[in-house]
């Protein structure tokens, strides 16, 4: 297969650019400078010119708190530039598959969430990834939607992957007890898209690894894993959190028994954890 990563050059872009490569697909994988998603022409033009079978959009503005200062900007990448994507998916009758996340619910439910919930964002960030969610269903008739959370891995710069590494440098760390969803390793997320992608599958599916914790939790579990001492670990609800500035879920676990019931299974991300960790 032909197959165009836009983000390619991230994280989630650059494990999907490896799995496709390693398979021996044809593999486009430009990062901002080479296609900004907030580009029309340019993104029109590289799709036509690449025509690829399938289109990974896993370009986006995933800070969430950036995206309620910068609303305009959010827009304009998650929105807009996944409008831009799908006008090119239709020109070029190309397969899209769009990385989306939990955060289009609002967290009020006490089980996890199915593909048939009806999302309710709290934030910018989740609004505007619905709307990505929107334009692809709308206007497309081959697309696959994960949905998915808190995605963690090698090379990763989002706060789930550097968080190893802040532990061993400072002494305290204030971390959020009661904002629980399913961590999810890049690794486990790739390989779950690979299959479905081979396997056919196609609308929304939740594709997140095994299990629930929150925040403090989950650093409990890397200095558990990582025999770290010297560092402090103080849970505090979200409520009292002093940095936040967009709201967030509190509980947004995805239920996987759809994902389940078409053929594969994820590990619980406490192993997928212990594996990221070495």
């Amino acid at each position: 297969m032909k197959v165009l990563i836009t983000g390619g050059k991230g994280m989630v872009g650059s494990f999907f650019k490896d799995a496709f490569m390693e398979v021996g697909d044809t593999v486009y994988a430009p990062g901002r400078e080479e296609m900004d998603i907030t580009d029309r022409e340019k993104v029109l033009e590289t799709i036509r010119m690449i025509k690829p079978d399938v289109l990974i959009h896993c370009a986006a503005y995933t800070d969430v708190d950036g995206c309620t200062l910068n609303n305009r900007k959010a827009y304009l990448v998650n929105a807009v530039g996944t409008q831009y994507v799908t006008e090119g998916c239709v020109d070029v009758d190309s397969r899209m598959v769009y990385i989306s996340t939990d955060f289009v619910f609002d967290g009020k439910k006490t089980t996890p969430y199915s593909e048939v919930d009806v999302p309710c964002p709290l934030s910018v960030y989740g609004q505007t990834k619905l709307l990505g969610e929107y334009y692809i269903s709308h206007f497309l008739k081959r697309f696959l939607i994960l949905r998915t959370s808190r995605i963690f891995g090698e090379k990763g710069k989002n706060f789930a992957s550097s968080l190893p590494s802040l532990m061993k440098k400072e002494k305290k760390l204030v971390l959020t007890s009661n904002l629980v969803n399913s961590p999810t390793y890049v690794a486990d997320l790739v390989n779950a898209v690979m299959f479905l992608i081979k396997k056919g599958g196609a609308g929304i599916v939740n594709v997140c690894n095994k299990g629930e914790c929150s925040w403090y939790e989950y650093a409990l579990k890397i200095k558990e894993f990582l025999k770290i001492i010297d560092v402090e670990l103080i849970p505090v609800e979200f409520e009292d959190f002093q940095n936040r500035k967009a709201e967030r879920p509190r509980y947004s676990v995805l239920d996987t028994s759809l994902l389940e019931s078409l053929g594969i299974s994820m590990p619980h991300w406490e192993g997928a954890l212990q594996k990221f960790l070495g």
